[in-house]
Parts: structure tokens; C-alpha cells; sequence
């Protein structure tokens, strides 16, 4: 595993491709699962990776997501642990996987309270 912690005012979309080609001078052409936030790779970057037969997992943008909707809504979900669900859209050469976690659920209705209620104290 391997990570590199950039500037606080770093655009992560300008590092991905000099932080592809360095990991891959230190540690060779190897096959392996590049893991990027949504707001990291550019579809450019990410086509690059196809044209050379990297494997990747990275969040899907929102637009995205609602583009295939009508398809999320057809397919059953699939549990794979206690807490977690998912259903898996293959298009061309991708496969996206929605994931539906208890935890997550939770911690984002917990954040959104937690807004709310600054609003409402912010409006008193």
C-alpha cells in the first residue's frame, strides 16, 4: 500500500498521473487496485488507466448516478454483510456498485441533524 500526503491547497486532480507513474517506478508494473476518492481521478485520467488495463475503484459522481437510476431501480440488492447491501450495474467496460450501509446511513442522518440543528440555533 502506498500513499503520498500533498499541500493542504493541492488540486488532487493535477497528481494523479505523476503519482501513477512514481508508484510505478518504485514498485514495478504490477497488477493491482488503484482506490481513489471521487474528486481525484478525471475522466481523462481514468480513461488513460482503461487504455492500459488498470483496475481502479473510485466513487461515482452524483450526475452519474442519476443517469442510471432507472437501472439501479431494477436490480435487486445483494447482502454481503450484516449491515451492508449493494447492487452491481455493469455498462460497457465498468462495473458500479451501490452500496447501501446501516452505519453510514446513520452517520449521515447524524450529520444532517446536527446541521439542522445549528440552523434552528442560528435562527433563534
Amino acid at each position: 500500500m502506498a500513499y503520498e500526503v500533498m499541500p493542504g491547497n493541492t488540486q488532487d486532480r493535477t497528481t494523479l498521473p505523476e503519482f501513477l507513474k512514481k508508484i510505478e517506478t518504485v514498485y514495478g508494473k504490477l497488477n493491482r487496485l488503484w482506490i481513489m476518492d471521487r474528486g481525484i481521478p478525471t475522466e481523462e485520467s481514468l480513461k488513460k488507466m482503461r487504455e492500459h488495463n488498470a483496475d481502479y475503484l473510485v466513487g461515482t459522481p452524483r450526475g452519474k448516478l442519476s443517469k442510471l437510476e432507472k437501472q439501479l431501480l431494477k436490480e435487486p440488492w445483494k447482502k454481503v454483510q450484516e449491515n451492508v447491501k449493494v447492487k452491481l450495474i455493469r455498462e460497457e467496460k465498468e462495473l458500479y456498485i451501490l452500496t447501501f450501509s446501516n452505519g453510514r446511513r446513520d452517520k449521515e442522518r447524524s450529520m444532517r441533524q446536527r446541521r439542522l440543528r445549528n440552523l434552528y440555533e442560528r435562527l433563534k
